[in-house]
């Protein structure tokens, strides 16, 4: 086994004559050893000798006959290598090894000289080498993520030689010294050796601390292939002869190195492969700070290696130099870049931020809050209000907890813009790396926002089938009214006395917990909501006077909207019968009925996805907002084939970045969460477990009304003495149970009704919290 101490491993192989064996002498070597015959052609090798047969059935393989200095347990590292990447990710195209008559993997063979060479035999890979033009871009972010996949399939790998020392190992740089004097160009041994100082400074203390395993080291141009008719895409990995156990980063500057000749761009070349190996294997900021070095160590390498051999075999000096001067041109233009520059480069391509920068903000963390809510009112101004009595100032969210500057945690049960928990990882790591792949205009195509599309109308019924894109729920909602003008001919709306549907200034005007009733526009009528999740008792809810006062303003309705969990109006799940007399009506009159569940959508009531499905309907339009991305800017308009075709017919719609790549990656994320979680099941059961502690504590104090809404959304009215609603009491226990670290809010007219509304991740022992801070609170303050 090669010592550390002793000569380079690969000083021995280059100081060795290559296998010298005849085309016939192989021919019988596969004859009698794996019964083989065919066409046998020789190909071209650094140390090695290898050909190329095809049988007479057509199969072809590659024949590998192994420097005589070559140690077989380095070839059977890469045997073993290449098997265990079949197992851990068999749709990398490695190619695999043919046993031989005696069942070896490899035989050994004597030459004429008495010399001893291992062989071994591989399946042939189909493909072309990539062109050598440095206009072909297709294969950077490619070459990346392959090798990213590579390394990752050999993170478990492990082999007792891999320790070997090589010399193609950027670790051993700094012994290129001993072979400067083979540089005979002056210029040429300056630039060398101001590299190899750059290295002995910039990147020799610090390999220490950088990750390390078993890796390929050596992905080149030369040591893949591609499809014939597709550059970008690898469909072949060969030549494992340099594998060693080394850097994770050395492994990635190796393949961004001879990818950079004759190109222009040096920094763009390497930022896109950069980009394609970081989508797959995130790269520390730690690694991304020696890159600079550690490819110009590469280049460096590359030639110093190349006079060394040409000393030693001057007879192959066309041969060993080719692309050299290239290199040398290379080096000349990296050398030229900024150091400080092209690493900050690096960090923005894999979206981070080098720490020198982060704590350089002139602010002070430990910022009062006195004075931060000075320097709130003055930079976002009046409008910017906060939640409680005393504002928090929240840095960070976990699952359905919150924590605030000073490390304090808060169980999250307001929060649904939160879906499926607080910065879920699954719902990240989506964001991320489609963030790193891509995030551009819905103007091109991409197939992600077909996925989502499909599989929201999936859960719709069959009559809407067509899924629109927008940023917020108020986009939504506007859209919807857009659609409802142009279908209908109308220009009437009809919304809950109390309900919320957006902030723009369409959305708002059908808004009333923001705007009085009184301030409503002329075209806009309201109805009654819900009292009750079993009865209502008005017959029509109030929807036909609201028709007849629409008319009476000579407007006729041409949308009614719904949020189908009536949070502003205090939170209730429709009666049987109320919405389809509400659709029938509206439907009756020419108007379009619209499903807003923004709030209640995506399985958030336990019993249905959506909040219509209480009621035998189907709308004609249903608007979701930013919940379905788990607070990601996503939301979308989901309608009938034909609704969308007068659209597009009368005005059209384009919006940027509605359903743009990195949104629609959210959207997924969550879906698959709620399904592969089981989140509908859980809003179901824990909010049952929720209602019947509830009711429980009902029965203890007579301030607890009607409880009201399903699974995860539910609603406490909190009364008087007389009966009537008590919003201050309601603002107090919602201010007293913030300081005993959980969160709820206040909904409903006057403001009565505890909002109990967290992620659907909540569990039954978050509920057990819940249940024990609202008695502590009405202990408390009804004593007080």
């Amino acid at each position: 086994m090669p010592n550390a101490n002793d000569k380079f491993y690969l000083d021995q192989l280059l100081e060795t004559h290559s296998p010298a064996f005849a085309v016939e002498e192989v021919k019988d070597i596969l004859n009698k050893l794996y019964n083989l015959t065919g066409n046998l052609s020789l190909l071209e090798s650094e140390r090695d000798q290898n050909f190329c047969i095809i049988t007479e059935n057509g199969d072809q393989y590659i024949i590998k006959i192994a420097n005589s200095a070559e140690d077989p347990a380095i070839i059977d590292m890469q045997i073993k290598t290449l098997e265990h990447i079949a197992k851990v990710d068999p749709e990398l195209p490695v190619p695999e090894v043919l046993l031989s008559r005696n069942g070896l993997a490899i035989e050994e063979i004597q030459a004429a000289d008495g010399s001893k060479h291992c062989v071994r035999i591989l399946t042939y890979l189909q493909g072309a080498y990539p062109k050598d033009d440095p206009t072909e871009v297709a294969l950077f972010r490619p070459i990346g993520v392959c090798l990213a996949r590579l390394a990752r399939a050999l993170r478990g790998f492990f082999h007792p030689i891999a320790n070997y020392e090589i010399l193609w190992d950027l670790k051993h740089t700094s012994r290129l010294r001993q072979y400067l004097p083979c540089i005979t160009n002056t210029k040429h041994q300056e630039l060398a050796t101001y590299f190899l100082d750059r290295f002995d400074q910039n990147v020799l203390p610090h390999l220490p601390k950088l990750r390390a395993q078993i890796l390929h080291n050596d992905l080149t141009p030369d040591n893949i292939l591609v499809a014939e008719n597709d550059p970008g895409r690898i469909v072949g990995i060969m030549d494992f002869g340099d594998m060693t156990h080394t850097l994770l980063i050395i492994d990635l500057a190796t393949t961004i190195a001879p990818m950079l000749r004759g190109h222009t761009d040096l920094s763009g070349v390497a930022a896109e492969i950069i980009a394609g190996y970081h989508e797959i294997s995130p790269l520390e900021d730690a690694e991304l700070r020696v890159l600079y070095d550690l490819v110009a160590a590469r280049l460096t390498m590359l030639n110093v290696i190349a006079a060394w051999r040409v000393s030693l075999h001057p007879d192959n000096r066309e041969y060993i130099t080719g692309g050299v001067e290239e290199i040398w041109r290379t080096l000349e233009a990296w050398r030229a870049l900024d150091p400080a520059a092209i690493t900050r480069k690096f960090f923005r391509t894999c979206g981070l931020w080098e720490m020198d920068e982060v704590n350089s903000s002139p602010k002070k963390a430990n910022e009062t809050l006195q004075s931060h809510l000075k320097r709130r009112d003055h930079l976002l101004g009046p409008c910017a209000y906060l939640f409680y009595e005393k504002p928090l100032h929240i840095v960070r969210g976990d699952g359905v907890w919150l924590y605030d500057v000073y490390g304090n945690r808060y169980l999250d049960a307001y929060n649904n813009v939160s879906h499926v928990g607080h910065s879920h990882p699954h719902v990240v790591n989506a964001i991320a790396k489609q963030s790193r792949r891509l995030n551009t205009s819905t103007r091109y195509m991409h197939g992600l926002i077909l996925e989502l599309a499909e599989q929201i109308t999936d859960r719709m019924p069959e009559q809407l089938s067509v899924c629109m894109f927008v940023c917020t729920g108020s986009e939504a909602n506007e859209l919807a009214w857009q659609m409802s003008k142009l279908v209908s001919g109308n220009s009437g709306a009809l919304i809950t006395d109390f309900a919320y549907h957006g902030s723009s200034a369409a959305t708002m005007q059908f808004s009333p917990e923001s705007i009085p009733n009184k301030n409503l526009p002329p075209y806009v009528q309201t109805l009654f909501a819900p009292t009750s999740d079993s009865t209502y008792q008005e017959p029509d809810s109030g929807i036909s006077d609201a028709i007849t006062a629409l008319g009476e303003q000579d407007y006729l309705p041409a949308m009614l909207l719904l949020d189908t969990s009536f949070v502003s109006d205090g939170i209730y799940t429709s009666p049987k019968g109320y919405l389809e007399t509400l659709f029938a009506k509206t439907s009756a009159a020419g108007g379009l009925c619209v499903a807003d569940e923004v709030q209640g959508g995506f399985g958030r009531l336990g019993q249905h996805f959506w909040g219509f499905q209480f009621d035998n309907v189907v709308p004609d339009i249903v608007t979701m907002g930013k919940p379905m991305g788990n607070g990601h800017p996503l939301a979308a308009v989901v309608t009938r084939p034909e609704i969308a075709e007068t659209l597009a017919r009368e005005t059209g719609y384009f919006n940027t970045f509605g359903g743009n790549p990195v949104s629609c990656a959210a959207g997924l994320a969550v879906l698959e969460v709620i399904e592969k979680e089981g989140l509908q099941r859980n809003a179901l059961e824990v909010g049952q477990y929720l209602r019947e502690e509830l009711t429980v504590l009902q029965e203890n104090y007579p301030v607890i009304g009607e409880l009201h809404g399903s699974g995860l959304l539910q609603g406490i009215n909190i009364l008087k003495p007389d009966g009537t609603p008590d919003p201050e009491l309601a603002v107090q226990i919602m201010n007293h149970m913030r300081e005993n670290g959980v969160l709820i809010g206040t909904t409903g007219q006057p403001y009565s009704v505890l909002k109990i509304r967290p992620p659907i991740v909540f569990q039954k022992e978050d509920a057990d919290i819940l249940i024990l801070a609202l008695t502590r609170a009405l202990d408390e303050l009804i004593n007080m």
